[in-house]
């Protein structure tokens, strides 16, 4: 006779195990990507906070949004921060305090210990940051008219 409590507990074990331990892995892949994803948008977001003008802080900006969705604070910062930028009576100087606090904020939420709002404005930049090429069109044309010398270091002389 078959007894059914012994192929129950069988087939339990084979098919348990196996998708609990599938469960976890998962899990902790998807926690990885989402911290991974979060840091990213805060990168970009300290990357270009140095021209909120520009394209570039605005897709950052538009990021961190939909990266913190859940996040009703941060999305009120974000939208807070939008009517400054676009308000032309505020400073400057209240626009930066504000993406300081934002990026303040991103940063303790995402879980960097040890950082200050005074360590972000310490490393406000002076200058815009937005990435520009570090070849200058005449740096460039420079490299090009270069004659080529073979490797041998020789010119070859032509007939």
């Amino acid at each position: 006779m078959i007894n059914w409590v012994d192929v129950a507990k069988t087939f339990l074990e084979s098919l348990l195990g196996p998708l609990v331990v599938g469960l976890v892995i998962w899990r902790v892949g998807k926690n990885e990507v989402d911290k991974r994803i979060k840091n990213e948008a805060i990168r970009d977001l300290m990357t270009f906070r140095g021209d909120y003008s520009s394209p570039e802080f605005r897709r950052s900006l538009n990021k961190v949004s939909i990266t913190f969705h859940g996040d009703e604070a941060i999305r009120q910062q974000i939208r807070d921060l939008y009517e400054d930028i676009n308000n032309p009576g505020n400073s400057e100087t209240n626009i930066n305090r504000k993406i300081v606090g934002l990026i303040y904020n991103l940063c303790r939420k995402n879980g960097f210990g040890g950082i200050t709002e005074y360590d972000i404005d310490q490393s406000f930049p002076e200058q815009k940051q937005t990435p520009t090429s570090t070849l200058t069109p005449t740096s460039h044309q420079v490299l090009q008219d270069k004659p080529k010398i073979p490797k041998n270091g020789k010119n070859k002389k032509t007939k």
